[in-house]
């Protein structure tokens, strides 16, 4: 069996509030190498890193990230109160650019980054890459970019020297018979198609979410070994690596 993979889906998310810097350096703590964070724009494009299409389950606002400047964003807390009640009031946004500053010195810590779907209606693709791309200057061994927009992954893919991942919730989303190939392929475990043969492609594949032993263990005899998972730290327990 081969050996699994981890990526921290939105840091240490379990335990922490996602895509925020406590739950981000908490999965590298854990051991992590691979983190995967998703990124949207302030209404002053200001770029930070944030999963949900509205902010009522993370900060109780209501409104989306791209609602307000990032001035007035810093004023909410992100917290998940349902999830972690009151323990982690005062937890502030996390910027781009606060991440990128934790990444460079943390050299062996390599990041999805996600741009989301809503970011890209909001604001067009070649906007987003505009402000996006030159943030990672010289991080090309560190940053792969993921989307589920796949003409903002073939511009990236064709324009630098970043690699990219086609996400997917269902595996027939994905065209094999594209004129381009993606590094790597993220795919719902739900969404994965019964038959092995059809797993012979170029692309890395990578499995979310995972978040049991058991479902680790299926996806691994299928020779998927890269998995996303909110809890880092439990399944790199399960699956130490042998000294």
């Amino acid at each position: 069996m081969t050996h699994p993979i981890f990526i921290a889906h939105r840091g240490y998310a379990s335990t922490y509030p996602e895509n925020t810097l406590i739950a981000i350096d908490a999965a590298h703590q854990a051991g992590a190498q691979f983190v995967e964070v998703d990124i949207q724009l302030s209404a002053d494009k200001i770029p930070v890193l944030f999963h949900d299409r509205d902010l009522e389950r993370l900060c109780q606002q209501t409104g989306a990230i791209h609602d307000y400047t990032f001035a007035q964003l810093e004023e909410f807390n992100v917290t998940d109160v349902e999830k972690f009640s009151n323990k982690y009031a005062g937890n502030k946004i996390t910027s781009l650019e606060t991440y990128i500053a934790f990444l460079k010195e943390r050299s062996e810590l390599k990041t999805f980054i996600e741009l989301k779907r809503s970011m890209i209606d909001k604001f067009g693709e070649e906007l987003v890459l505009k402000i996006i791309l030159p943030m990672f200057e010289g991080m090309n061994e560190q940053i792969i970019f993921i989307s589920y927009n796949q003409t903002v992954l073939e511009k990236i893919h064709n324009q630098t020297e970043f690699e990219t991942g086609i996400v997917v919730d269902e595996w027939d989303e994905y065209n094999k018979n594209a004129d381009w190939d993606s590094e790597w392929l993220f795919c719902s475990a739900s969404g994965l198609p019964e038959n092995n043969a059809e797993f012979d492609i170029t692309s890395k594949i990578a499995v979310f979410e995972v978040g049991n032993i058991g479902l680790a263990k299926h996806l691994l005899a299928r020779g998927i070994c890269y998995l996303e998972t909110f809890r880092i730290k439990e399944m790199l327990d399960a699956f130490p690596v042998s000294k």
